[in-house]
């Protein structure tokens, strides 16, 4: 028994802004955007307003060819608002109804965390068909005083359709997972504004509240020590090491970031790198990767992947997938 994903797709918003044009809107060069974040062009949302029509309009193609789901979970960070949930908003694009729906919110993490969700449901027959989808409009979100968080952030969708494994398909699925959190972490990145914390009439409230912070250097010192033992021992637990890898499936933190896959022991040529033509479209990176790397002719059945990433809080997570 285990799972599959029968189709994945993604969509981008038309409007293209380059780092170019980025640059003199924080302050900053464009050798300066290249440097630092990697990020040459990334797509933004422009008028778009509504996550779940870019949602919606990855997950129509996959709707066409395996039909609809009996289940949709939305994977995405930032909300379409805060009630009802977005997952709602996409169903109602996709012309579902009476179908359950609901949100898994990791972050970063969240297509991954449905992922898992999804095979429960799967492996133990509540559901055959399930529809895991996510947009990210991290543009408007973009603070422009912080230079460094603006200058990464791209738009992008992502859908993919997970049913149990076919008989004759041969094992696919997860072969491994782990997830861990140190919420030490968590004033170092985020949104800090729309909850109870600080909602809208709070007279403490700021503009900077309701858009995108990142403090990057002190992210990096506590991220960096705990990524080093978690892959170590992630490895170690299963008897593997990163040569046992045929294609790394990471979300997009930063072009320097994906670049430490390297002296970890990935690779180049196995990790799917989307963040020059991208950035990092937040908790629609993983599937994306993994959509384009389907497109591109680099996905092939029987591989193992390595799903990675990092999440506000701070988390990491892994999952080890036979494709």
């Amino acid at each position: 028994m285990g799972i599959q994903i029968t189709g994945i797709r993604h969509a981008v918003p038309p409007q293209v802004q380059t780092a170019a044009e980025l640059a003199p809107l924080i302050g900053q060069t464009e050798e300066w955007v290249l440097r630092q974040t990697g990020v040459a062009r990334r797509h933004v949302a422009g008028d778009l307003r509504d996550p779940a029509i870019l949602a919606a309009q990855a997950a129509r193609p996959l709707i066409a060819e395996w039909g609809a789901p009996d289940l949709v979970l939305y994977a995405g960070a930032v909300p379409r608002q805060g009630v009802p949930d977005t997952s709602l908003f996409v169903a109602r694009e996709l012309g579902l109804s009476g179908i359950p729906c609901f949100s898994v919110n990791a972050v970063c993490l969240s297509f991954l965390m449905a992922l898992k969700v999804a095979e429960g449901f799967l492996e133990s027959g509540i559901y055959r068909r399930v529809l895991i989808c996510v947009a990210e409009l991290a543009s408007r979100g973009r603070n422009f005083d912080v230079p460094e968080a603006a200058a990464l952030m791209g738009d992008g969708a992502a859908a993919a359709m997970v049913e149990r494994s076919a008989d004759g398909h041969g094992p696919s699925g997860f072969e491994g997972f782990r997830l861990q959190t140190w919420p030490e972490g968590a004033e170092l990145t985020g949104l800090r504004g729309g909850g109870t914390m600080l909602p809208p009439d709070d007279p403490q409230v700021t503009h900077a509240d309701h858009r995108f912070h990142m403090d990057g250097e002190g992210l990096l010192r506590i991220t960096l020590p705990h990524l080093r033992r978690f892959l170590k021992e992630f490895f170690a637990e299963h008897q593997l090491t990163p040569q046992d890898i045929d294609l790394v499936i990471p979300h997009q933190p930063s072009g320097p970031g994906l670049k430490l896959l390297g002296r970890w022991g990935f690779p180049e040529d196995r990790v799917i790198n989307l963040i020059a033509d991208y950035g990092n479209c937040v908790a629609a990176s993983m599937p994306m990767a993994l959509a384009i790397a389907q497109q591109t002719g680099r996905l092939q059945r029987g591989q193992r992947l390595l799903f990675l990433g990092t999440a506000a809080g701070l988390s990491i997570g892994a999952g080890l997938f036979r494709w």
